[in-house]
């Protein structure tokens, strides 16, 4: 009894031995490994955080998701992913490269070849490595983002933080100017015509008048045919209008243009039959006269018409643009840090210990319990 006493304590002294080994050999020795790495090998690095929002002149509508407690998507959220996106692009790291010393932040000699990039890496891979210096956390609710950007000095930090928020602000600025432009360019395009061809009729107008005109009333007859020539002038004049402002609403060649053209043409053609039967009334030269003068005056109140609603369009273009203008608001600009993450990354080595300890822990139940079994 004492011989097997003892030879079970042996054992369990053995066994006890070797899971002390097994435990200083999965425990320890990878978190000796790691915080060697970290101590002797991988850079201190320095954090700079800065948090922005995107506003504009639009207001924001209430609706139903909001009644709810649900935060609709707007245009500003929208641009807010955009711009996350950009953060983490290509051209990013291009702008970052060219302005602000993303080479010069990253290109420095280090043992640890996770914290080098080579300045004469490929756009790729400095994508991804940026990528890893990098973190945008977005936020709906002010359509804005909270951006911590990673470098290996306080002042390169700094420095790539600032230039992400500028090329973002850029880039925000940069969203609506391209269709805007081209809305301006052709209301601009639009009022020189008609500013054109009101100074043209105002001065056919102005010469006919000081020739022509005579004043000269007509009989009645005469009289009856200008005023049906002056109702279907009034009706080509609405009809021109119309047309006017439908060509800033719908695109060339729409049926609802061309059936204004129709109705415009149909009119011409029953204004200048009035015309004829008008010239030969009675009194017919003072017909003429009268039916000429107020087809100039039709025409060239037409034109006054078409080009004050052209210089409307226009100063309508440009208040849409300072309307849906954005900017960034950076409301958490970034700052240079005080001290590098040195320290706190020490409770990674905490973190490491106990996780091999979990590991170690449970790989050792499960080969007690098979080498119970097996016994």
């Amino acid at each position: 009894m004492d011989i097997s006493a003892s030879a079970g304590r042996l054992q369990g002294a053995q066994r006890r031995a070797r899971l002390l080994r097994s435990a200083i050999i999965c425990i320890l020795g990878p978190t000796l490994l790691y915080a060697l790495y970290l101590i002797l090998i991988a850079p201190p690095q320095y954090h700079t955080s800065a948090s922005f929002a995107i506003r504009g002149a639009q207001a924001s509508t209430s609706d139903a998701l909001s009644a709810l407690g649900i935060v609709a998507p707007t245009s500003n959220s929208a641009d807010a992913m955009v711009v996350e996106n950009f953060i983490r692009s290509d051209a990013m790291v291009a702008q970052l490269r060219e302005k602000y010393g993303f080479n010069t932040a990253y290109g420095r000699f280090s043992l640890d070849p996770t914290a080098h990039l080579s300045p004469k890496a490929s756009l790729k891979s400095a994508r991804a490595f940026w990528r890893h210096k990098v973190e945008v956390v977005s936020d709906p609710n002010t359509a804005g983002a909270t951006i911590h950007v990673s470098a290996f000095s306080p002042e390169d930090s700094v420095r790539l933080a600032r230039g992400v928020l500028a090329e973002s602000e850029r880039l925000v600025n940069s969203l609506p100017n391209r269709a805007l432009s081209e809305l301006i360019r052709a209301a601009d395009e639009q009022v020189a015509v008609k500013r054109e061809q009101y100074d043209d009729l105002r001065e056919g107008l102005a010469d006919y008048q000081g020739r022509q005109y005579s004043g000269i009333d007509s009989t009645a007859p005469a009289q009856q045919a200008i005023a049906l020539v002056g109702s279907i002038e009034s009706q080509l004049a609405q009809k021109r209008t119309e047309l006017a402002t439908a060509r800033q609403t719908y695109q060339p060649g729409a049926p609802q243009l061309a059936g204004l053209e129709r109705e415009i043409a149909a009119l011409e053609g029953e204004r200048d039959l009035a015309i004829q039967r008008a010239a030969q009334a009675p009194g017919e030269r003072a017909a003429s006269s009268d039916i000429q003068a107020q087809t100039l005056l039709a025409e060239f109140q037409l034109a006054q018409q078409e080009y004050q609603a052209a210089v409307r369009a226009a100063e309508s273009v440009r208040r849409q643009q300072v309307i849906d203008r954005k900017y960034i608001v950076s409301y958490i600009p970034p700052q240079t840090p005080q001290g590098s993450d040195w320290w706190a990354r020490l409770l990674n080595i905490i973190a490491v210990l106990i996780g091999t300890a979990l590991i170690w822990g449970i790989c050792a139940l499960v080969y007690s319990i098979v080498r119970d079994h097996a016994e």
